[in-house]
């Protein structure tokens, strides 16, 4: 199924020609990369707005994002929207889609970046945005825009673990979100866990087949440093960049990642998680 947005809402019963597309078309991962495709050939010239964006397009000038969810950056952040007194007459250089040979205009993000915000976020929010020229006009002049867009982010059908970790595509210095949504837990034996009871048990595995732990699994909950962070309503979570995180040898390289979470007092299998995470780190 190829995931596109007209420009105009079909509860309005408009036949529109042109589209927003995304690489990939489906199953989005708000953790990886995004490219959106704005096509103007199909602009609805009948509405002002759309009219003055094709002029502008025709010209030879540049169209810019504008986005307001799943966040919106504030004034002096380097992705805000716009710029000055008037931002929407002054779109952040930032936001320039990048023209494409075929006459097509790309943007390529990584949301969860872009925003600053989790991937339960964007699936929640999704991403509102629309395209303009870089003076929108307003203000008392005619705005030169599309109407709003929405890309819908779902998440997999298929549900993950409770304990978990983004993004998928990792290097060894990148930051790494461990999550454990401890309110989905199965198993009862780690239902209902207090805020100061949940640490992890980290290992890294290197290509020549060693490894090291940072603790034993009856030690975890004797170190600060691997306890998670609550963050409210059930869920833990613990942001960590695998080269700082471990020692790492000069003459070894990171293969993967093991990770589980636990209780602060480990003393069976009940008191750890069903399955670890793995994070296979990626080749720099």
């Amino acid at each position: 199924m190829k995931k596109s947005i007209t420009l105009f809402a079909l509860t309005l019963g408009v036949v529109a020609n042109a589209q927003i597309s995304t690489v990939p078309d489906e199953n989005i991962d708000p953790a990886d990369s995004l490219e959106i495709i704005f096509d103007p050939a199909g602009l609805d010239l009948s509405d002002e707005p759309q009219d003055l964006l094709k002029q502008a397009i025709d010209a030879g000038e540049d169209v810019y994002l504008w986005t307001w969810k799943p966040a919106s950056h504030p004034d002096g952040h380097p992705l805000v929207n716009g710029t000055g007194s008037a931002p929407w007459k002054n779109s952040n250089e930032a936001l320039k889609f990048t023209p494409n040979a075929n006459g097509t205009f790309s943007f390529k993000m990584v949301p969860t970046l872009w925003y600053e915000v989790d991937a339960a976020t964007v699936y929640s929010e999704d991403i509102h945005f629309l395209v303009k020229a870089k003076d929108g006009g307003g203000y008392g002049d005619p705005d030169v825009k599309t109407p709003d867009q929405v890309i819908n982010i779902d998440p997999p059908a298929t549900e993950r673990n409770p304990f978990y970790h983004f993004p998928n595509k990792v290097m060894a210095d990148d930051i790494v979100t461990l999550r454990y949504e401890n309110w989905r837990e199965d198993k009862a034996s780690m239902q209902n866990l207090a805020e100061d009871d949940c640490y992890i048990y980290a290992k890294v595995i290197f290509t020549d087949g060693t490894f090291s732990q940072i603790e034993n699994t009856f030690n975890v909950g004797t170190n600060p440093k691997l306890k998670m962070n609550y963050i409210g309503d059930g869920n833990f979570e613990m942001l960590i960049v695998p080269s700082e995180f471990f020692t790492v040898p000069a003459n070894k390289t990171i293969d993967y990642l093991e990770f589980i979470a636990m209780k602060k007092v480990f003393a069976t299998g009940a008191d750890r998680v069903t399955e670890a995470v793995n994070v296979l780190i990626e080749c720099q």
